[in-house]
């Protein structure tokens, strides 16, 4: 920190041949000091600068990247950081990041180098086999920024799902955790994890664990998800209320299927959360055409506490049109009574799209 502040009153300004400066010293010699000096706190200096000057300074990577293999092992966690805070600007030092997070001794520097190849995004695709090989360190912190960089990576890191869907049972939560939501970006190549996913959510001690797993199936949708669909409806019933809302978002998303959970969707809309309710109404609304049985429950919400529910469900009967009539007089009298003048304009629209 000391170091930081000193670095920090002067300003960075332009060198001799236009190369910013920090202190009087240009990123090369910031550089060439994180290289070869051989005092700690000048090389941890020296890494500050680079950091401050930024990656349009020309050598800041490089010479971050040279950080990496450091012998003093808090420098070279410091370089991955730093690395890792330019995004996809430090793209080019993605190979001595790859080798960090395969080879350094620390298991703090393994992490802050997966960690880094998270925060390039998708310029870190060349880096997805050092990356699922992370998903077996030893050190579960490793482990788990391996799978949320791969999550960040999404469907290019598809060869990774092999070994993502082991990790679902990984002893740490992290991991676990961190893996569901990888699977959930990784798009048709996620079908083979589709069973865990579902098995995950039923079962897992933890409930961001659980939430993972539901929000993992809900990012595949339809048809992907379908196979979890009792899963799903099973964790509507969730204590967890971040669980049973990203349990009621993946039901909508996976279309006729959902039909599977119509009885829990249908118990959801009593939810003592007003997200839940209002997700339930959408996702049973989209299988009300075949299921009429349906509207008259989706009426009944129109007396619903909250405003937002109420529009959902007037919202929702309207596109129905003509196959939600069982609920015209409901609607009629939200728009003589409804005390919010947006609900009222919303069951007069409602009625309009219904009312042959």
């Amino acid at each position: 920190m000391l170091v930081l502040a000193y670095l920090a009153t002067g300003a960075a300004a332009p060198g001799a041949d236009d190369e910013p400066a920090l202190r009087g010293k240009r990123a090369s010699e910031w550089a060439e000091m994180l290289r070869k000096d051989p005092d700690v706190k000048s090389r941890r200096a020296a890494l500050a600068a680079l950091s401050i000057l930024g990656p349009k300074a020309a050598g800041t990577v490089d010479g971050l990247a040279a950080g990496l293999s450091d012998p003093d092992a808090g420098i070279r966690q410091s370089a991955a950081q730093a690395l890792g805070d330019m995004g996809a600007a430090a793209k080019d030092a993605l190979l001595p990041l790859a080798e960090a997070l395969l080879s350094d001794k620390s298991d703090r520097v393994r992490q802050a180098a997966a960690t880094a190849l998270g925060r390039l995004g998708s310029a870190a695709g060349g880096a997805v086999p050092a990356l699922t090989s992370a998903l077996k360190d030893r050190h579960p912190g490793t482990r788990a920024a391996a799978a949320e960089a791969l999550g960040k990576i999404g469907a290019e890191a598809g060869e990774a799902v092999p070994e993502l869907l082991k990790r679902l049972e990984d002893s740490d939560r992290f991991v676990r955790g961190y893996a569901a939501h990888a699977l959930g970006r990784m798009g048709g190549a996620a079908k083979p994890a589709l069973s865990a996913l579902a098995r995950l959510l039923e079962k897992d001690p933890q409930p961001e664990v659980r939430r993972q797993s539901a929000e993992a199936l809900a990012e595949l949708g339809s048809p992907l998800a379908d196979v979890a669909v009792p899963a799903l409806g099973k964790a509507l019933g969730d204590r967890d209320i971040k669980v049973r809302r990203a349990a009621a978002l993946a039901l909508t998303r996976v279309g006729a299927a959902a039909k599977g959970a119509m009885a829990a969707l249908t118990e959801a809309l009593k939810d003592t959360d007003q997200y839940v309710r209002s997700t339930a109404i959408s996702a049973l609304a989209s299988l009300a055409k075949e299921s009429p049985a349906i509207v008259p429950a989706l009426a009944r919400r129109l007396e619903d506490e909250v405003v937002e529910v109420r529009l959902t469900a007037v919202e929702e009967l309207g596109r129905l049109g003509p196959a939600a009539r069982a609920a015209l007089p409901a609607l009629e009298l939200v728009e003589k009574n409804d005390g919010r003048l947006a609900v009222r304009e919303a069951a007069s629209l409602a009625l309009k799209k219904i009312k042959p």
